[in-house]
């Protein structure tokens, strides 16, 4: 993915944090998963398997696991105040 990409200092600092986890949440693993979705190429992809990977996990098991936890009832909280639309109503 190129450099210049809009998200990416913002990408990055995530990956940061989520690196240094040893045991991830739900919410780390669908962090994860999100970043995976959005780099399909590139040394910040290499970056991303290299903790899932650390987390004796596969891309594919990563994938299936945030299905998983999303198909469950999984909400992202924090985001709220955020500007999420996870929570919108239709019409909203």
């Amino acid at each position: 993915m190129n450099a210049e990409f809009a998200q990416r200092s913002r990408d990055n600092a995530i990956l940061m944090k989520i690196a240094e986890v040893a045991d991830p949440t739900s919410y780390d693993k669908v962090m994860l998963g999100g970043l995976m979705m959005r780099y399909h190429m590139g040394e910040f992809r290499d970056d991303i398997e290299l903790v899932i990977r650390s987390w004796n996990l596969t891309p594919k098991q990563l994938f299936l696991q945030c299905r998983e936890i999303w198909a469950h009832g999984f909400r992202p909280e924090h985001l709220e105040d955020e500007g999420s639309s996870w929570d919108a109503k239709p019409g909203e």
